[in-house]
């Protein structure tokens, strides 16, 4: 099992000072992979603005990419550290052979609404046979939701395959396909926005229908895990933090939200309870259950070939040091 950081030895009282103090001499830099830019992020703008990730000696770079296929792929070719953009991906780059790991996230709830068209006659999860449905890519998050939520619907291997699959890359680019009826139904980013729009109508409960479905957590390489326990820990520290900060600093926080997002204040308070409400994860943890889950999907999806052991996609070690330090969060 991937036990890493308990099997790390820190060489020397400085060394030692530097991981339980979270102050480094120099900052460390990551790199980190994100979706487009969206509320769910406000924990990690909250952690660059209020100077959680500082305070851990860290550097981080937000790459944001709209295409969620794309970050893994940067990760294994050593472009990005760490990504939060999808665990279907990485769990299939995974089954193809990829040294890459999930170590928890603080963003692990089902954060999409499900959108459809007006006028496309869509009532019931069933009524997507043979209608045009929105997805970033094949094996995106997206094609893998719908497909999840078409199978507990109950809908046949046959019925799901009788769609047609459009590409869209990013949340918007979906939303606006519904509204102009390029597509008739998709699942993307929640925003009351969108939510108003007499173009566009919200079915479902997607986060009630897949409760088990982990989202966009941190995926490392094996081998920046291997490399450096001691800055991945001072990661999820100023991560934990800083959602911890949001959970209880509610109007500070959308302050800051209003230096990224051009909506109203009622328009930020909608996106702040549904993101506080089971989508932002203050503890981090993912469970060996919800990998199996996440797996399974991948399965049926044919994303991967085989069920993998829970050791081989998931290590929260790190996370568990972090939690005995800071406590659990009561919420």
């Amino acid at each position: 099992m991937r036990q890493y950081f308990k099997n790390a030895v820190i060489a020397g009282t400085a060394a030692a000072v530097t991981l339980f103090s979270g102050v480094s001499a120099a900052n460390d830099t990551i790199r980190v992979g994100m979706p487009e830019v969206m509320f769910l992020n406000l924990t990690q703008f909250v952690a660059q603005e209020k100077g959680f990730y500082e305070n851990e000696g860290l550097t981080v770079d937000l790459q944001h990419i709209a295409d969620s296929s794309i970050p893994v792929r940067a990760m294994i070719a050593g472009r990005l550290d760490i990504v939060q953009t999808g665990m279907p991906e990485t769990l299939s780059a995974i089954d193809k052979g990829a040294e890459l790991i999930t170590i928890g996230g603080v963003h692990t709830g089902l954060h999409y609404s499900f959108f459809v068209n007006p006028d496309a006659d869509i009532e019931s999860i069933e009524d997507l046979q043979g209608k045009r449905l929105g997805i970033s890519g094949p094996g995106t998050l997206p094609h893998v939701v719908m497909v999840a939520m078409m199978q507990a619907a109950g809908m046949t291997a046959e019925q799901i395959d009788d769609v047609t699959w459009v590409s869209l890359s990013g949340s918007s680019s979906r939303r606006n396909g519904i509204a102009t009826g390029v597509i008739d139904a998709t699942v993307a980013g929640f925003n009351p926005r969108a939510i108003a729009d007499p173009n566009i109508d919200v079915k479902f409960d997607v986060p009630g229908t897949l409760p088990n479905y982990v989202m966009t957590p941190w995926d490392v390489r094996v081998s920046f895990l291997e490399e450096n326990p001691d800055v991945v820990k001072r990661f999820i520290r100023a991560e934990l933090l800083a959602t911890r900060w949001v959970f209880e600093n509610r109007d500070e926080a959308l302050e800051v939200a209003r230096n990224y997002f051009d909506y109203d204040d009622d328009e930020l308070i909608a996106f702040y309870d549904f993101y506080k409400n089971g989508i932002w994860n203050p503890n981090g943890r993912v469970t060996p259950e919800q990998a199996q889950y996440m797996q399974e999907l991948n399965l049926d999806g044919g994303m991967q070939d085989a069920v993998h052991p829970a050791e081989r996609v998931l290590d929260t070690s790190i996370l568990e040091e972090v939690l005995a330090e800071i406590g659990e969060y009561e919420h």
